[in-house]
């Protein structure tokens, strides 16, 4: 099991949202939800991701938990379905009537789950057998275990609404296999505004790593901010989860630089953030990018100000000035007039 996933720490209730993939699937659980408070069909899956090892010729015996969580009974029924990444964001598609060959493929590995029939509330952990093929190629593979719950029968003149969940599964085989990952872009930003000289935080930072391996990993990173004398400022954590990035895909992270991870700390200067992604066997790739935070438009206010006063003191002085001399006229003036 990969250490970096503690899917078991997830909320069940945030599990649902996480494994439902493609539009349908959404849509239908948008329409199961809205049935759990009338008709109630609804499922709930334990754990959400399974992170497997295995050697060539393995039988891999696990489980997944299901969760009628409906007032009525539910019959469910089981499809093993590849997937890809859907964009940069993490987000896996569902591969349905895909027809293109797929090296990472474990459909042909995973046995058929039998069928059954949940009742209310009832929990039930439902086998699942994995025979890696005895000439499988040392890397990652992976694909979805999807279950669909309705009810055994329409009540009324009603159709009968179907729940679909589904729990992703990675499967590494040993061996010796290319890890390889690479930085693509690395480079801050604000107000979706890329930039290098910035008038404050909240400041962003985007981080878009590709797997050019043959195995499925979970970069673990951090960016190292330091000052213009080299003295560490903000250390910032990037993807602690181990969220996968796929073999021949990009996944983009982001991490704000804010209060939150300043504390009172101000930023003014120059500075230096490296960030550093470990993944593997303790392999690295890294990137720095500089920027500035300079708060001009402070800086502007002030120098407005300071002009305005010295603007509002020569006027003041001139007055003054002009004044003291209309006096000293008429002081002239009245001893004149004695004389």
């Amino acid at each position: 099991m990969n250490r970096y996933f503690t899917p078991q720490s997830l909320p069940i209730t945030l599990v649902i949202l996480m494994c439902l993939f493609i539009p349908g699937i959404i849509a239908a659980t948008a329409k199961a939800q809205e049935v759990g408070e009338e008709a109630g069909q609804a499922l709930e899956i334990a754990p959400p991701v399974l992170n497997l090892t295995a050697d060539p010729g393995e039988t891999i015996q696990t489980k997944i938990s299901l969760r009628d969580i409906s007032s009525t009974s539910l019959f469910v029924t089981s499809e093993i379905n590849d997937f890809t990444a859907n964009g940069e964001d993490g987000t896996p598609k569902v591969l349905l009537d895909s027809t293109e060959p797929n090296p990472y493929s474990i459909i042909t590995w995973i046995t058929p789950i039998p069928n059954t029939t949940l009742k209310p509330r009832q929990i039930e952990n439902m086998p699942v057998t994995i025979k890696v093929p005895d000439d499988a190629a040392p890397g990652g593979y992976y694909g979805v275990i999807r279950f669909t719950g309705s009810a055994p029968q329409p009540e009324g003149n009603g159709a009968s609404l179907s729940a679909s969940i589904g729990a992703l599964v990675f499967i590494r085989v040993n061996g010796d296999a290319k890890q390889e990952m690479q930085i693509v872009e690395f480079f801050a930003s604000k107000d979706n505004k890329r930039g290098s000289i910035f008038n404050s935080i909240p400041i962003g930072f985007t981080q878009r790593i590709e797997n050019t391996g043959t195995v499925h990993e979970q970069p673990i990173g951090r960016i190292l901010v330091t000052d213009m004398f080299g003295k560490p400022t903000v250390n910032m954590n990037v993807n602690l989860e181990g969220r996968n990035v796929l073999p021949g895909s990009i996944r983009k992270f982001d991490v704000p630089l804010d209060k939150s991870a300043l504390g009172d700390r101000a930023l003014f200067g120059r500075y230096t953030a490296t960030l550093t992604f470990k993944y593997g066997n303790d392999q690295t790739v890294s990137q720095a990018l500089t920027f500035w935070v300079i708060p001009y438009k402070l800086i502007g206010a002030i120098i407005i100000g300071l002009i305005v006063l010295i603007i509002i003191g020569r006027i003041l002085l001139q007055r003054y000035n002009d004044r003291i001399l209309s006096q000293h006229r008429g002081g002239r003036s009245s001893r004149g007039r004695r004389r």
